[in-house]
């Protein structure tokens, strides 16, 4: 198990856009998607248990990431690998892992690893649909990764409710994310 978590961290340093256009653009929606549910994903948790001091902090944590992101992208000014003229020198640090992980990086904090590896996993592969896209340099999707898992490191505390609990088991054709509660 280990192994394949590092193998997973390791895809955004391996990933090469290729000439498969479909392949590239379909795990680029993804990528895109992701971004956003895995973050989306621990509000809509947190609100169903009203946990609203970790609403608090993913709003936080979330927005210091954000934030930094964007002043470091209109500051840093590098240029894409493939540069669309939209966004002329906005590539360090990549947006897209900087959300994901800053929603992996609070369900972990908050909830464990439990739910926090498959998160991390999941903000992994949004890292590598940046560099596979060709939107991102190997080093855009480490500083991201980095800016939103260290402000969960500042902002997040863990979550002690000892009545309620989160779990992810494999199945076929997925994973099931179970929510345990005691009335």
């Amino acid at each position: 198990m280990k192994r394949i978590i590092f193998l997973i961290f390791l895809l955004p340093f391996a990933a090469q856009a290729g000439p498969d256009a479909k392949r590239t653009d379909a795990i680029t929606r993804i990528g895109d998607i992701g971004q956003f549910a895995i973050p989306f994903s621990a509000l809509v948790y947190s609100m169903a248990i009203q946990d609203w001091q970790g609403v608090g902090q993913l709003g936080l944590s979330t927005g210091a990431a954000m934030g930094t992101t964007y002043v470091l992208k209109y500051t840093v000014r590098e240029e894409r690998p493939y540069q669309p003229e939209d966004s002329k020198g906005q590539t360090f640090p990549s947006g897209h892992t900087a959300m994901a992980f800053s929603g992996a990086g609070f369900w972990q904090r908050r909830y464990g690893w439990a739910v926090g590896a498959p998160m991390y996993l999941a903000a992994s592969f949004v890292g590598y649909s940046r560099v596979h896209s060709n939107m991102h340099y190997s080093q855009d999707v480490i500083a991201g990764a980095a800016i939103g898992i260290g402000f969960n490191y500042l902002f997040t505390t863990r979550y002690n409710d000892a009545g309620r609990n989160i779990s992810i088991s494999p199945t076929d054709g997925g994973a099931m994310l179970r929510f345990n509660t005691i009335f």
